[in-house]
């Protein structure tokens, strides 16, 4: 068995070939049963203005003038192809042209009339009579009190015309064959163009050349969504692997600080002469240095769990306001020692969807952040100001500000401005809350002035009283 190309350009191609030749073999057909129809008609029109044409004749001459003109309409014909008689009432012959090729005539025409040999108004018929290839189209009909006028003709003509026809449709059909396959083949091939070079693209990265593109160009909108859609994943990716190789850069950065620490700690214990004292530092440094990598190492963990969708805990109805009154009285202190003005503006009764623990997280990081940049005599303030539909959680302070060039990595894993490689930290702070706040439905924004401060806002959905 032959098995056939599953390709979509195939498939594309035999189905417009196989539309369009149904569609021609219909029209085709059509026109044929059409023409065919109209030839019939023609020719049956024809024979009735031959009968009144005969009948007036006898009106006007007689039978005379009847004989006269059929002689006459005989001698322009070839008797081969027409054949006239008039008859009597009893159906006897009066007159007749030569009807030596048309084999038992009289019985033909008894048997096709059924014997009603003196029809008032036209009758038509088609009959078959041997040895001839075409078939006699027949009138029989009065044209006067006593006579009966029969007329017959050959379709010859007709079924020549009709024959020509034939064989002309039927070529367009056969021609129509190559020529459907053909322009459904450059169509197919215009369809999939495109997606073979998605598909093109899509092995070339496979194989490393992530920087490949695809080119979008002019045409179908399907296929330049899918472009569109391809080169934008492919940003993505890029996008991606850049993140996780920086972040594998980060990572190896933070965890050798450490690490090396313990290690020249070790080395030094090792070299001191008074162990108990050098052992108790050390273990203190050790501990240390351990849970920083600790905390590091967790909060890597639960960013993935948080961008995973995979968070502890089913969301519920958090008090957002009750929240942030009980982070801001913990950090009262903090400000209070480094002498930093904090002012508190929470509107009451703001609850939304979430993960109490995590959100404790995402507003501790920023309010941190806040705090640890800021001089001392400067100002934090942290506003919850609710709306219809949503509130706003805004974390303003006067510290250091963000350079404009770093703004748009500042959430990025592990990123820390020039600034604050002075500080403590391992730069997961502002991703681990803008991971919450995404998984909370809303997102944060920044805008900030070098030395001017900063300003964090988040956007989330309220609890409303009909959920």
């Amino acid at each position: 068995m032959i098995k056939l190309p599953n390709t979509l350009s195939f498939r594309l191609t035999f189905w417009y070939a196989s539309t369009f030749l149904v569609c021609l073999v219909g029209a085709v057909l059509a026109l044929y049963v059409y023409l065919d129809t109209i030839f019939n008609h023609r020719m049956d029109e024809d024979l009735k203005e031959d009968i009144a044409e005969f009948a007036e004749f006898l009106d006007e001459g007689g039978l005379e003038k009847v004989i006269a003109e059929i002689i006459r309409e005989i001698n322009s014909s070839d008797e081969t192809e027409v054949f006239l008689r008039v008859l009597d009432q009893k159906g006897k012959v009066v007159f007749s042209t030569d009807v030596s090729e048309w084999e038992d005539l009289d019985a033909k025409t008894a048997s096709t009339f059924q014997n009603n040999m003196t029809p008032t108004t036209p009758v038509l018929k088609t009959v078959e009579f041997p040895h001839h290839d075409y078939p006699v189209r027949m009138v029989l009909s009065q044209i006067g009190q006593d006579m009966v006028l029969l007329i017959g003709e050959t379709l010859e003509k007709k079924e020549e015309i009709m024959e020509l026809l034939f064989k002309v449709f039927a070529g367009m059909v056969f021609l129509g064959i190559p020529l459907s396959c053909g322009v459904g083949w450059m169509i197919a091939r215009k369809a999939v163009s495109g997606i073979e070079e998605v598909s093109r693209a899509a092995k070339d990265i496979e194989r490393g050349n992530l920087d490949r593109q695809v080119t979008v160009r002019a045409g179908e909108e399907e296929i330049q969504t899918l472009m569109d859609t391809f080169n934008a994943m492919a940003a993505r990716i890029r996008g991606l692997i850049r993140e996780m190789r920086e972040m594998t850069d980060n990572i190896a950065h933070d965890l050798r600080s450490p690490l090396a620490r313990i290690r020249a700690m070790s080395e030094g214990a090792l070299a001191e002469t008074n162990s108990a004292m050098n052992d108790r530092g050390l273990a203190t440094e050790t501990m240390r240095e351990c849970d920083r990598l600790m905390h590091l190492i967790n909060t890597t963990l639960d960013m993935a769990e948080v961008d995973a969708g995979v968070i502890n805990g089913s969301k519920e109805p958090v008090d957002l306001s009750k929240l942030l009154t009980d982070l801001c009285e913990l950090f009262e202190a903090v400000a209070e020692e480094k002498h930093i003005t904090f002012k508190v503006s929470i509107d009451p009764n703001c609850r939304i969807y979430g993960i109490k623990h995590h959100l404790q997280r995402m507003v501790a990081n920023l309010l941190d952040n806040a705090m640890k940049y800021t001089q001392s005599g400067g100002q934090v303030s942290i506003e919850l100001s609710r709306s219809p539909h949503n509130c706003r959680l805004t974390i303003t302070d006067t510290g250091v500000g963000i350079p404009l060039s770093d703004q748009p990595r500042v959430f990025d894993r592990f990123f820390r401005c020039e600034h604050s490689r002075s500080q403590e930290g391992c730069g997961l702070g502002l991703s681990f809350a803008r991971s919450v706040a995404r998984a909370h439905g809303g997102d944060i924004t920044v805008t900030s002035e070098s030395s001017q401060g900063s300003s964090f806002t988040s956007i989330f959905s309220i609890v409303t009283s009909a959920s």
